[in-house]
């Protein structure tokens, strides 16, 4: 196993980093969107509050919101060029979509306790200092203790070659992680290229 390499600054440098990752990944997402809005659907979540956590370029939210048009979405970031480019994809939308950005700290949300039908949650967990911290954070905002799915990469060998590989979590240690949170009956699936977290129940 790669050994892990964290992060040590933003994924973000200006605003062109910003638009060139929004357009190398908007393909992509709308494929993995899928998976979010089966989740949403499976748990019964066809209305509601939705906070999409280290919301970056917006893309996640936005496909969530055209596709169930009956949720409220609040994306979550800290990188003000990642949010200025939501804002602009969420302009080009052309579509009355109930979507808000808010610029935020995953570790210390700035919203008040269970305010959340389902947080949701893509490519982040490896960019984050302190995991706990977040799962602890993701409790308290749900209403529903039970609602939320993240997720982000898998650390392998291709980490040799990708630095946002080589600092993903490998599911035990994500598991690991969750243990030392607040959040409970949770499951860790574990892919050849990624991970998720989510709900048990």
């Amino acid at each position: 196993m790669v050994k892990r390499k964290p992060f040590v600054c933003g994924i973000f440098e200006d605003i062109e980093s910003a638009a060139r990752y929004n357009e190398e990944t908007k393909n992509r997402m709308r494929f993995l969107s899928g998976s979010f809005v089966s989740i949403a659907k499976q748990w019964g979540i066809v209305d509601g509050k939705v906070l999409d956590l280290g919301t970056g370029t917006g893309l996640l939210a936005i496909e969530l919101a055209k596709t169930m048009p009956d949720l409220e979405v609040i994306g979550l970031d800290l990188s003000d060029v990642a949010l200025e480019v939501a804002r602009k994809n969420l302009q080009e939308s052309e579509q009355p979509l109930r979507i808000s950005f808010k610029k935020g700290d995953a570790e210390d949300m700035p919203f008040e306790e269970g305010v959340f039908d389902l947080v949701v949650s893509s490519n982040t967990l490896h960019l984050i200092k302190n995991p706990v911290s977040m799962f602890n954070e993701i409790y308290r905002v749900l209403k529903s203790k039970d609602r939320f799915f993240l997720s982000d990469f898998r650390r392998s060998w291709l980490g040799l070659f990708s630095k946002h590989i080589r600092a993903a979590y490998s599911p035990q240690e994500v598991k690991d992680l969750l243990s030392q949170s607040k959040l409970e009956n949770w499951e860790v699936r574990d892919y050849f290229f990624w991970l998720s977290i989510l709900s048990a129940k």
